[in-house]
């Protein structure tokens, strides 16, 4: 699948998409749907990465990379639901995109940053620890993500998306393994995979109360402000915590990211084969585009 002039990348990223799989390569995305009539249609697109020379330095590169996936995705995501629709896809305007991933981020901050940190500023208040407090709220944002997960899993369109999201991850670790890219090569490999966006969802909530606690105790105003300010801080260094935990392949440190893989039981289904397909023809996409560039 080279042609020489660009090798094959060591690894590959991706998400599930609306009845399909997109894959991440260094040169750029491939996106593959089942349309109604049951056809696999794919899309791809050469990368436009933004962050210069950020991308070279730790923690900076994991906010410019987080930028990049969030984009992609969600354009793919928009592209995935016009195709599984039977609809003629029509490319999003930037200024939409943008205001959908603003009310994206600030919904989940909300969620998941301000709402612990609220909630728990009369327990900090109680217990006159700030780092005891700071895991209070830790604790608390780890329940109100795994009842999310929980909620959001019951329904049959998330459900779906969870198991085209374990076709990703086999295919994925199917490549990585240097296994031959077949259906039947991914029945050996299981659904999670160390570097899932729900890994990192997990790693940003210990890696946040870490930072908390060294705050301090703070008034209700600047605890909330500080929620939102470091919020890119927290996300650079849950990047390379994920980006540590795919290299730690054996010993006790590898146990610390256990919890990661085992959150991830929410978030992924058993993909059947037609499932698997689409994941493996993205796969297979990303890469001939990556060969050719």
């Amino acid at each position: 699948m080279s042609n020489g002039a660009s090798p094959l990348p060591p690894t590959l990223g991706g998400q599930a998409v609306v009845e399909g799989v997109m894959i991440r390569g260094p040169k750029g995305t491939a996106v593959c749907v089942r349309n109604p009539a049951g056809e696999i249609v794919s899309r791809t697109q050469r990368a436009e990465l933004a962050g210069g020379v950020f991308r070279r330095v730790p923690v900076l590169r994991g906010v410019a990379t987080l930028g990049d996936t969030m984009t992609q995705g969600m354009r793919a995501m928009i592209w995935s639901a016009q195709i599984a629709a039977g609809m003629e896809p029509d490319e999003p305007d930037e200024k939409s995109l943008r205001a959908t991933m603003v009310m994206s981020i600030g919904a989940m901050s909300a969620l998941f940053m301000l709402a612990p940190a609220a909630a728990t500023r009369r327990i900090e208040r109680r217990i006159k620890n700030p780092r005891l407090a700071a895991v209070v709220e830790g604790v608390a944002r780890v329940g109100m993500l795994i009842g999310y997960l929980r909620t959001i899993g019951r329904l049959p369109q998330a459900q779906r998306l969870f198991a085209y999201h374990g076709a990703e991850h086999r295919a994925i670790q199917a490549y990585e393994a240097g296994e031959p890219l077949e259906v039947e090569s991914l029945y050996q490999f299981p659904n999670a995979h160390v570097r899932c966006g729900t890994s990192f969802l997990l790693t940003t909530t210990l890696v946040s109360s870490l930072l908390y606690a060294a705050l301090g105790p703070q008034t209700m105003g600047r605890r909330l402000v500080s929620r939102i300010v470091l919020l890119p801080v927290v996300a650079g260094l849950s990047y390379e915590a994920i980006r540590f935990g795919h290299t730690t392949r054996s010993g006790p440190l590898r146990l610390l990211f256990g919890p990661n893989m085992a959150l991830q039981a929410l978030t992924t289904r058993d993909p059947d084969e037609p499932q698997m397909e689409v994941a493996l023809a993205a796969v297979r996409a990303a890469l001939e585009l990556h060969a050719s560039a």
